[in-house]
């Protein structure tokens, strides 16, 4: 019957105020937005429907910069826990935390609903299968070669430092081969480990008598013990410790 319309819902807006709704409006954009490898992200794009209570031509303006900027800022804060190979697990994310966020309501809006889709540059998305490839790799031959040098540094400690036992150790590895000892020994020899003259070196310097000294000077090359003896007592006169000073030149002196 002309005149009677359905029953509204009990607190809702009268049935007949939709036909003076302004009518939805459709925003489209596009933003960059961080993935979870370095210097590479998603080309986010968004569509975003917005349904009105009612608004002027100024406040739907605001509105809508306030909403995508919103959006933007959400699916940037997501996305970052997502590798560029995660694709669709992080529209996925980014699609559901837009839904399930209330800070993206406006008393002037009715409804917002928002899709997105990623997209990543075939480049970079190559670049980073080439680096998840690539790294776990890199450890593997990293740690061995780490074993090797370990190995290498116990041949120098334990063998090539005593030209006897680095003979003996020859002869263990090649028993058939004792007739090429000397010239095996030759060989060993110039792979010796300079163990003793580093030895030599640190008698010769010999200790100043002061512990705290020795230690400082300890891992220093002789050549470079008497620069820093002498950047030291400089600092020492700087501070007004002419004792400490004139202390630190006599050990030098007599060392």
């Amino acid at each position: 019957m002309i005149g009677r319309g359905r029953r509204r819902d009990k607190g809702g807006p009268p049935v007949w105020t939709v036909a003076f709704r302004p009518p939805d409006t459709e925003v489209r954009f596009q933003a960059r937005i961080p993935s979870a490898c370095e210097g590479m992200g998603f080309d986010a794009a968004f569509e975003m429907t917005i349904a009105w209570n009612g608004a002027g031509a100024a406040a739907q303006a605001r509105v809508r910069a306030f909403l995508q900027r919103q959006v933007i800022r959400i699916a940037k804060r997501v996305s970052g826990d997502f590798s560029l190979g995660d694709r669709g697990s992080a529209e996925a994310e980014i699609a559901c935390a837009l839904a399930e966020e209330k800070g993206i309501h406006d008393e002037l809006v009715r409804e917002v609903a928002v899709l997105v889709a990623l997209s990543v540059d075939r480049e970079d998305l190559d670049l980073e299968r080439e680096r998840e490839r690539v790294g776990p790799r890199h450890e593997i031959q990293k740690k061995a070669h780490l074993a090797r040098m370990d190995r290498v540094r116990e041949l120098q400690r334990d063998v090539l430092s005593d030209p006897q036992v680095a003979r003996v150790w020859w002869y263990e590895q090649n028993p058939d081969l004792l007739h090429d000892i000397e010239n095996a020994g030759a060989a060993l020899d110039l792979m010796s480990s300079p163990g003793a003259k580093v030895e030599e070196t640190t008698e010769h310097r010999g200790d100043t008598g002061d512990p705290v000294l020795d230690a400082f000077l300890g891992g220093l090359e002789e050549w470079e013990v008497p620069p820093v003896l002498q950047r030291l007592t400089t600092m020492l006169e700087g501070l007004e410790r002419g004792d400490l000073a004139d202390q630190l030149r006599q050990k030098w002196l007599n060392n």
